[in-house]
């Protein structure tokens, strides 16, 4: 593991060292804009993209989508699984401002789902959000945003090992606030969020209910990042952040107690190199501190990798990786250590048609009970761009879990296919 630590490290501050020496990155222009290379899917389409609804100051962009889904496991069990055809409802809109300094942007969505034959599990989420930017110099700039959701958790991530009748709904309420200031190669950046979330109980076919209440929870985070411009495409950075996970519940009331305080510190490189390649590495060290005795310390390797590589105009190849503590819902489990990879190929065969694979993996190392889940996913997608207000999809998937230990979880795989539209304006 420590060989593993410093040949990450090294890599990263070797890439930041490999774009200062790139003559092709010596341009006029932000130390920290990373925009030189545009993925397939962000690409700007003039004669496809919504043009919205022009409002004052402001353009309001509506759009609905339509899909109709299919499924062959909807409840995510591994025996007596049951098909079903959805249908997907997703109306949305984005308020966004147009002014030459500062922003203010306002989204609603409320996705719906709609089950043929088991209409138990019909959901209406609702999502709102308000974020904003305040410019006090051209390098110095305010940021925040605060928003609520009443949501719905699919079927397939039932906190028991029993298929739940209908899904878990729960509320989020979050808030962020960050500043950025840049002095000429040097930009340093804080930020703090504040998320609650509140769960609603659950309900398995016998009519006996599942109490969520002791994933009820408070959380707030924190962090500062240094990043120090070696040439206008690469930085390398060095960040740290802290946490604390504030459970409503605590003992006798609930088995574990899951509150804790940790917090990660991070160094890497962030690049956008001549027209190959984009994207950041960060390695470091993390720890998360449990006030459950017995539970103690979860540290060790902390990563988080986004990059994209562009070998053709036409293809975006990107890959993610991220190594961190979360809290389990599993009874009777404090935490896990989540390991996560995830790799896709997106290619634009007309201007107007692109077509993407995508594949990820995951690992759950649970704390406190002898568990350990694994993930695996696959997916096929299309889109064609018809015009500027509609576009048609198609998605086509395969997902599966496997857990393994004295306390595991369920084991089982699910198949669907989607097709749909987006209408916008």
């Amino acid at each position: 593991m420590k060989r593993l630590e410093t040949s990450l490290a090294i890599l990263a501050v070797a890439l930041g060292w490999w774009g200062a020496s790139d003559q092709a990155q010596a341009q006029d222009g932000d130390n920290f804009d990373r925009d030189r290379n545009i993925s397939v899917r962000d690409r700007p389409r003039p004669e496809y993209d919504a043009r919205g609804l022009p409002m004052g100051g402001f353009v309001l962009y509506p759009e609905l989508q339509l899909a109709a889904e299919y499924t062959d496991n909807v409840f995510g069990t591994d025996t007596n699984t049951e098909e079903d055809l959805i249908w997907h409802a997703d109306p949305s809109l984005e308020l966004r401002s147009r002014w030459s300094t500062h922003e203010l942007n306002f989204s609603l969505a409320a996705p719906m789902r709609f089950y043929n034959d088991f209409d138990q599990a019909n959901t209406t989420d609702l999502i709102g959000a308000v974020e904003g930017r305040l410019d006090i110099y051209r390098d110095f700039y305010v940021h925040g945003s605060v928003g609520y959701g009443d949501r719905s958790e699919p079927l397939s991530s039932s906190p028991t090992n029993l298929p739940l009748a209908e899904p878990i709904e729960y509320t989020t309420t979050n808030g962020t606030l960050g500043v950025v200031k840049a002095f000429n190669r040097l930009r340093v950046s804080g930020e703090a969020s504040y998320v609650s979330y509140d769960y609603d109980d659950g309900l398995l076919f016998n009519l006996t209910p599942v109490d969520q209440d002791d994933r009820d929870r408070d959380v707030l985070e924190g962090g500062v990042r240094f990043d120090y411009a070696v040439s206008p495409g690469t930085a390398l950075f060095l960040a740290v952040g802290a946490n604390s996970r504030d459970y409503d519940l605590d003992p006798p009331a609930v088995i574990v107690n899951r509150d804790s305080e940790g917090y990660e510190a991070l160094v890497g490189a962030n690049f956008d190199i001549s027209h190959l390649m984009r994207g950041e590495i960060g390695v470091g060290y993390l720890s998360q501190t449990y006030d459950e005795p017995g539970i103690g310390e979860s540290s060790g390797l902390a990563v988080r990798t986004n990059i994209q590589w562009f070998p053709d105009e036409l293809v975006t190849v990107s890959f993610g990786a991220a190594r961190e503590v979360g809290d389990a819902g599993a009874f009777g489990a404090a935490s896990y250590i989540a390991n996560n990879a995830s790799f896709a190929i997106d290619y634009e065969w007309r201007r107007n048609i692109i077509f993407g694979i995508s594949t990820g993996y995951s690992m759950d190392d649970y704390n406190g009970i002898d568990r350990e889940d694994t993930r695996w996913s696959a997916e096929l997608s299309a889109d064609y761009l018809m015009n500027r207000g509609a576009a048609l999809f198609f998605q086509a998937g395969h997902y599966e879990q496997q857990s393994t230990g004295l306390q595991q979880g369920r084991d089982y795989d699910i198949n669907r296919a989607v097709v749909g539209i987006k209408l916008r304006r």
